[in-house]
């Protein structure tokens, strides 16, 4: 591959913040080679850009371009990777040190802010997978909530054989 097109989103929703990324690789046709959209955790936007180009570029170095166009939907973010501006907390410089150390690995790179509609795809892959999280979450939630309401019901002997079959269970697991 000669040239490799990346287009990212971060976001973060809800207080405290959840954080996902999207990443979508495609080569200069427009061809999508590959696409992720995970969640990290809590975390602030602006780790979840640099951290959806750091996803992106690991993506694209598989492919070993001659060159990598990265797409980003923040300005504030592109304008730091490209040295206009530097970023002031601790945690963003060491960030901002780790994609200049993966586009590096490119002999030719370019960083370019873009309106919000052209990181539409990684964005929705970000959303989804923040989504898809909320809902195991509230399934889990319920879940346990059912699981309470029933061990209120059981004898001594049957909160006893039901410890013994939950230890089981996670001793499989390790």
């Amino acid at each position: 591959m000669r040239k490799l097109v990346l287009t990212v989103s971060g976001i973060a929703r809800g207080d405290p913040a959840q954080a996902a990324i999207g990443v979508v690789l495609a080569d200069k046709q427009g061809k999508v080679l590959a696409h992720i959209g995970k969640t990290l955790g809590k975390g602030s936007q602006e780790t979840a850009e640099y951290k959806a180009i750091l996803e992106g570029l690991r993506l694209a170095a598989q492919y070993q371009p001659e060159e990598v166009v990265v797409f980003v939907d923040s300005q504030q973010i592109a304008n730091q990777i490209l040295g206009v501006l530097p970023p002031r907390e601790p945690a963003l410089q060491y960030l901002n040190r780790q994609v200049q150390d993966g586009l590096r690995q490119f002999p030719r790179w370019r960083v370019s802010y873009v309106d919000q509609d052209v990181c539409r795809v990684a964005r929705r892959l970000a959303e989804q997978a923040l989504y898809e999280e909320r809902q195991v979450e509230r399934e889990r939630s319920l879940l346990r909530q059912e699981i309470l309401s029933a061990l209120d019901l059981l004898s001594l002997d049957e909160l006893r054989r039901t410890l013994s079959f939950l230890q089981s269970l996670q001793a499989t697991r390790s």
